[in-house]
């Protein structure tokens, strides 16, 4: 069974997903889509200890390797935290009138669907399937951000498919490139010249002209799913318009999915070409995503837009962390990866409570949350602080690593552009928070408590959050240093 699970392991979301078709009663939904998010997790867990212990595990195009794990866990950890809290949001949401009963079982199908097509992304050898199915997450989430079908999601909908369709087209001809190189370098066509493991084993042997342009062209189309600027204006909108379990994980998950693909072709790129290619384009796109980012987030009056525009940020130092390269730069950028995918789906569920209570995105219109519902202010505060890069929690520590990196490699004028900018968005981000938490409500705001489930699912993320950012588990520095010699070849 374990040889199998590569493949077994995107099947129970489709199965779980073609389930509650079946279904009509909320809670039955509710109670499969939980369990479903469990097993995910149990699996992942089960692979992870697998290629801790024996190496990878492959079975057809599929291969779990300690790169994919990470990413794995991030993705049925926060599956998990998004099932719990639906339970109490779904129920708010039919009591409302935001979600019809007859598309409840559809949004549950979905969110399944979606899960499965980043499951696939991640678990692909095959750099072929990897662009397939990057292409699903997109179908399957631009749904879910149109969902409720008034004009600002519709829009947004369109908008994220029709420019991530367009940057992924970049990415199919870089795939096409260095699948050639590959073949050639093989001297067949045969199916194992777009393998992964395959490529990345010969990569010394590759054409590296081919393969920078190749890996230019990746970049390009994975960084614009990714929300790398200056190719990230989809992201914002798509981010607020979705569901908030959604909008948790499209930030906390699917853009590390692209970033997953960015760091396969890196691998490539770095045996072709050497380290210094790849690693200064990945400086430049972060740079410009941390630069871009910061007077948008300051300037910024919608909550979720707020959040959408950190995720450019955060994207940019995972990719200041894999260009400034290195052990440390390297091993800091997949903790980010991380560290910014749990912080992030926090605020995002802190901010779908904040949003119910207040009925508007706008901050302005948004004070007093402490006052009205204690445990989510004091989350919207605890996500603030450690989006901003503060101590004790988990953001600071990948940070400082991404920062020894690039002090480690003479990049001192990134370093200092990146720590200006660390600074700025310190400044205007806790303002931001600070407002919505302290005052006093504004009459409308809605009383009463919050849902055991919202607030259950957002105080597991705040613990691992906290945890993070103290101590570091022994399993997943392990994880994280086979991941990183993987990277580096």
């Amino acid at each position: 069974m374990i040889r199998h699970l590569p493949v077994l392991l995107p099947l129970v979301p489709v199965l779980t997903g073609l389930a509650m078709l079946a279904l009509r009663d909320p809670r039955a939904l509710a109670a499969v889509d939980v369990a479903g998010s469990l097993v995910i997790l149990v699996l992942t867990l089960l692979l992870a200890g697998t290629v801790i212990t024996s190496g990878p595990v492959a079975a057809g195009p599929f291969r779990a390797d300690a790169v994919a794990l990470p990413f794995l866990f991030l993705i049925g950890f926060l599956a998990v935290c998004a099932a719990i809290y639906t339970v109490g949001w779904m129920r708010e949401e039919l009591e409302t009138g935001k979600i019809k009963l007859g598309t409840v079982r559809h949004y549950y199908a979905l969110f399944h669907a979606f899960i499965a097509t980043m499951l696939l992304t991640v678990l692909a050898d095959n750099l072929g399937v990897l662009w397939i199915a990057m292409e699903g997450t997109t179908i399957t989430s631009a749904v879910l951000v149109g969902l409720r079908g008034h004009r600002g999601s519709l829009e947004a909908a369109w908008k994220y498919i029709i420019v991530t369709t367009i940057g992924i087209s970049f990415g199919l001809f870089g795939t096409v490139l260095v699948y050639a190189a590959a073949a050639h370098a093989r001297g067949d066509m045969s199916g194992d010249a777009m393998s992964w493991a395959v490529i990345a084993g010969m990569s010394k042997k590759l054409d590296p002209g081919i393969v920078r342009i190749g890996f230019l062209f990746v970049l390009v189309g994975y960084g614009t799913k990714a929300g790398l600027a200056p190719v990230h204006m989809w992201l914002p909108d798509a981010h607020s318009q979705a569901p908030s379990p959604v909008s948790a994980l499209l930030s906390g998950a699917l853009i590390k999915c692209a970033l997953f693909g960015i760091i396969r072709f890196h691998t490539i790129a770095r045996g072709a070409c050497g380290e210094a290619f790849s690693g200064r384009l990945l400086v430049l796109f972060g740079l410009v995503s941390v630069v871009v980012a910061t007077p948008l987030i300051i300037t910024q009056r919608d909550f979720k837009r707020l959040l959408g525009y950190h995720s450019v940020e955060h994207v940019g130092i995972v990719a200041l962390g894999l260009g400034f390269g290195g052990t440390v730069g390297t091993f800091g950028a997949l903790l980010h990866v991380i560290n910014h995918g749990v912080t992030k789906a926090l605020v995002f569920l802190v901010a779908g409570n904040a949003i119910g209570r207040y009925r508007t995105q706008d901050m302005h219109a948004i004070r007093g949350l402490l006052a009205i519902a204690p445990w989510t202010g004091t989350f919207l505060l605890m996500g603030a602080f450690s989006l901003a890069g503060t101590p004790p929690f988990s953001i600071f520590v990948s940070e400082l690593y991404v920062l020894r990196a690039g002090l480690g490699g003479g990049h001192f004028v990134a370093v200092a552009v990146f720590l200006l900018m660390t600074v700025i968005i310190f400044g205007g981000l806790i303002h931001h928070a600070g407002r919505m938490a302290f005052g006093s409500p504004s009459a409308s705001a809605k009383a009463g408590r919050d849902a055991g489930s919202t607030l259950g699912a957002m105080a597991l993320l705040a613990a691992v959050m906290v945890l993070l950012g103290v101590f570091l588990p022994s399993g997943l520095e392990r994880v994280l240093s086979r991941a990183t010699e993987v990277i580096l070849g």
